[in-house]
């Protein structure tokens, strides 16, 4: 159990650290992020309000294709991952300087892509609850048997079209993000399997190619 929580808690700290690189580089925003604030501006609606509603909506939409019950409990990562990701802002990256350069901001934002990738990869092996977004990703991935990149790439790409016809934010970064970030999980996930020698019950081992 011990061994299980540190692997949930790392990754997910790690998750939180990419997002918050990818924050502090301004050059892009992720997919469900541009859903957001698109709702926000068709809604007018707080950005809080519009992610737990996108949230809820796709702890629905997973347990249609799980055909299980809706796994509220998802939201449990949601909490962690927010506490995590304020203690990188507030303590770290408000006492920087933000980049200017736009050298440094794809330096950055880079940076934020793979600890992101590699912290999901990392936290989704503890047996713990996923976040909603992570958690319809190997909902996709179990259904039809598809890798977990192609099951990320499907989900991001999906909110990305959606964030667009919402007027979100869609730009260079959020595209990057959403057909760059799976294949970091995929090989990080393959690799913590190796390494620690556990399954994720939701997670088919034979069907992570």
């Amino acid at each position: 159990m011990g061994k299980r929580i540190g692997i949930y808690l790392v990754g997910l700290a790690l998750n939180a650290l990419g997002i918050a690189l990818i924050i502090f580089s301004a050059v892009g925003a992720g997919a469900w992020d541009t859903v957001a604030i698109g709702l926000n501006y068709t809604l007018g609606l707080t950005i809080g309000i519009c992610t737990v509603m996108i949230q809820v909506l796709v702890v629905l939409v997973t347990a249609v294709i799980e055909r299980k019950r809706p796994q509220y409990e998802s939201i449990i990562a949601i909490v962690i991952r927010s506490i995590f990701l304020d203690a990188w802002i507030f303590l770290v990256f408000d006492q920087m300087t933000q980049p200017t350069a736009w050298e440094i901001q794809w330096l950055y934002f880079i940076a934020g892509i793979i600890s992101m990738g590699i912290g999901i990869g990392i936290y989704v092996e503890a047996h713990f609850p996923k976040s909603p977004i992570d958690g319809l990703m190997l909902a996709i991935h179990n259904r039809f048997n598809w890798t977990l990149n192609t099951s990320r790439i499907i989900v991001e790409l999906s909110g990305a079209v959606i964030g667009y016809l919402l007027a979100g934010p869609v730009g260079l970064g959020t595209l990057i993000i959403a057909l760059f970030v799976g294949k970091i999980i995929q090989a990080t996930n393959s690799r913590v399997k190796k390494v620690i020698n556990i399954e994720c019950v939701s997670v088919s081992p034979s069907s992570v190619k």
